[in-house]
């Protein structure tokens, strides 16, 4: 497996000084995590080219995220065209990029009694992404999100069931802010796992750099061994999980030798 790290670490540093700043640590690859809709614009996006020359971008995370439900899953047609085609822009970003993957939160948990609300409607929204997606060149990946629907391994394993071009991001403190164990989104995400968001929790941090917590690496690594996962894991933590960009670099070092990855 490889290992690169997101520029959400970073923030709020514009993603340009953080992808130098993640250069200069070693990192080969990163998940870009966009801040707002001008770094859309392809003057932005040639920029971002210059600056990551050498560096592999593997994917994308739109700043939308918070929002996905109401551009996308509600019951208003004109704002949900408008979704769409905004996320085909944010797609089209990605595939000029080289990018192989949009992250995707999805519809925001409002309450056990809506979980389940709409899903032929949610189903349609999923396949249409899918197919955008496949149409421009990239995947997109549904990530497990502590506040979203995607807590909740049983809405997932629906999604999985009912779009079965979908495919996944799993994020570790994600699935722990949500109670769940990390186990729980990998019987269902499976061998459609396409990216790995790592990092470390213990039980009074919901978030921590790989190797600072109490995450049983040993069995992670062995599961994902199981369903033959070879890919990639981004280190995701924020700002506030480090003081010094040394210990990014110890956590990597850990990293590697624990889960046999390499920058």
């Amino acid at each position: 497996m490889r290992l690169g790290i997101s520029t959400a670490c970073f923030y709020p540093q514009p993603i340009e000084a953080a992808v130098q700043r993640i250069a200069d640590l070693g990192f080969q690859m990163i998940e870009i995590f966009f801040n707002t809709e001008s770094e859309y614009d392809v003057s932005f996006l040639d920029q971002l080219k210059d600056t990551t020359d050498g560096i592999e971008i593997m994917s994308i995370h739109p700043y939308t995220s918070l929002m996905e439900g109401m551009l996308l899953f509600s019951a208003y047609p004109r704002r949900t065209e408008d979704g769409f085609a905004q996320y085909r822009r944010y797609m089209e970003a990605a595939k000029y990029l080289g990018a192989k993957y949009l992250t995707f939160h999805g519809e925001r948990f409002m309450g056990e009694d809506t979980l389940f609300d709409h899903m032929e409607r949610a189903y349609d929204v999923y396949r249409r992404l899918c197919a955008m997606a496949t149409d421009v060149g990239i995947t997109l990946t549904q990530e497990n999100v502590a506040w979203c629907k995607s807590k909740d391994p049983r809405y997932l394993k629906l999604l999985a069931e009912h779009v079965p071009e979908l495919c996944y991001t799993l994020d570790l403190k994600q699935g722990n802010r949500a109670g769940r164990h990390w186990s729980e989104y990998l019987s269902v995400m499976g061998e459609r796992l396409y990216n790995i968001h790592i990092n470390d929790y213990d039980t009074e941090h919901s978030c921590l750099l790989p190797g600072a917590g109490s995450m049983e690496y040993a069995a992670f690594q062995k599961a994902l061994q199981d369903i033959g996962y070879d890919k990639q894991m981004l280190i995701e933590v924020y700002s506030s999980n480090f003081s010094k960009d040394e210990q990014i670099i110890q956590s990597a070092e850990w990293l590697q030798e624990k889960m046999n990855c390499r920058i």
